[in-house]
């Protein structure tokens, strides 16, 4: 062994002798450890110590605590992760942890292989849960054990094989201007606003329109502003309404219907959207109510469908409406999905959306034809 080899090596960790057995002492990530090397031979040891090392350098050491580390110290280790970067979604992470728990319980890290985590796939499908759900299960156990190797908790060898397959959930519902006025009427006076706003700019109901502060409203610029790390995208977002008449004027009557709330209760407003100053937390049964006596009509104590669009319509459809009205005005994609919030290419198109002139001009390419400038039956007719 060279003198340089040997150097390094005792830089890494040492050998001691305790009784007959030889053992091994390393630190890996500023932790101590010590392991036997179940030999009395101190060549059979520093052989082990050799390999550990070589583990250690490509980051795949087995430390003798990874066989210690439990699902139970997985789910810890994304929670943790989640709560430092401060993830909005961390009631939706407890529910994946919830029935990965009831599946691997206090399992051994090193135990939950592929096959098993295949098997939990099968499991949850096969009782009813959605391709989508079970894919945001298997995103946080993936997660959590690439954040086990991180901190050098697992080697790397011990990350099993997790796939999430294309849930084939693209969205496909959209507003026509007459079925969305035709709701709108229908809704209760506080949800009338919220859900204008949703149509225009795309943004999420919940999150990013019911959560609005009038401190986000910047009436001298004419925007309005969502901040980094505040949507889900964790990215920042403005949108120009000066700009947009309808827009404009809903925030200006809603800033003058805050004021009057205000100086009636004695107290500040800081939402935008909100009922008689509280804020609005539910509103699903007002906006089903509100589809159902816009979509149908009784006469002569029979209920007709008159607008069979709106049947099964969520104010989440309003996100693939702004867009879809962006891009029949013009707009690039890359603007649409800045305006309205998409941070993938890959997301966006989840939606379906394309833009109506380019299929047009294509189809107009095709009925220019290449069979002698013929088309159409004639056209046909000359090929056979």
């Amino acid at each position: 062994m060279s003198e340089t080899v040997a150097t390094a090596r005792r830089e890494f960790g040492t050998l001691r002798k305790r009784g007959e057995i030889w053992w091994l002492r390393y630190r890996v990530n500023g932790r101590e450890h010590e392991e036997s090397s179940h030999s009395t031979s101190q060549r059979e040891a520093e052989k082990l110590l050799a390999r550990r090392q070589a583990e250690h350098a490509i980051g795949n050491l087995t430390a003798p605590d990874s066989k210690r580390v439990t699902f139970t110290d997985l789910a810890e280790l994304i929670r943790n992760d989640y709560k430092v970067r401060g993830r909005r979604s961390l009631d939706r992470l407890e529910l994946s942890l919830a029935h990965l728990e009831g599946y691997f319980g206090a399992c051994r890290a090193l135990a939950i292989t592929s096959d098993r985590v295949t098997a939990y796939e099968r499991e949850r499908l096969e009782a009813g849960a959605k391709r989508s759900t079970v894919n945001a299960e298997l995103a946080a156990l993936r997660r959590a054990f690439n954040l086990a190797v991180k901190a050098r908790r697992l080697p790397l060898s011990a990350k099993p094989s997790i796939s999430t397959p294309d849930p084939h959930n693209a969205r496909s519902g959209f507003f026509e201007q007459a079925d969305f006025r035709a709701v709108l009427a229908e809704l209760p006076e506080p949800l009338q606003a919220p859900m204008a706003f949703a149509y225009w700019t795309g943004w999420r109901i919940q999150d990013e329109v019911l959560a609005l502060t009038w401190a986000q409203v910047d009436f001298a610029a004419g925007v309005v502003r969502l901040e980094p790390n505040t949507t889900k995208s964790d990215q920042g977002r403005t949108f120009p309404f000066a700009v947009l008449p309808e827009l404009a004027d809903l925030l200006r009557d809603q800033w003058a219907h805050t004021s009057e709330v205000e100086r009636r209760l004695g107290a500040i407003v800081p939402t935008v959207f909100h009922r008689n100053g509280r804020p609005i937390l539910a509103y699903l049964d007002g906006w089903r109510a509100a589809c159902k006596r816009a979509s149908t009509v009784k006469r002569d104590g029979l209920e007709s469908v008159v607008r069979p669009r709106l049947v099964g319509r969520t104010p989440h459809d309003f996100r693939r409406t702004a867009a879809w009205n962006l891009i029949r005005a013009g707009v690039a994609q890359h603007v649409v999905m800045q305006l309205c919030g998409w941070k993938t290419d890959a997301m966006f198109r989840r939606y379906a959306i394309v833009d109506e002139r380019d299929l047009r001009s294509a189809v107009e390419m095709l009925a220019k034809g290449t069979t002698g400038g013929q088309s159409g039956p004639k056209a046909l007719r000359s090929v056979g």
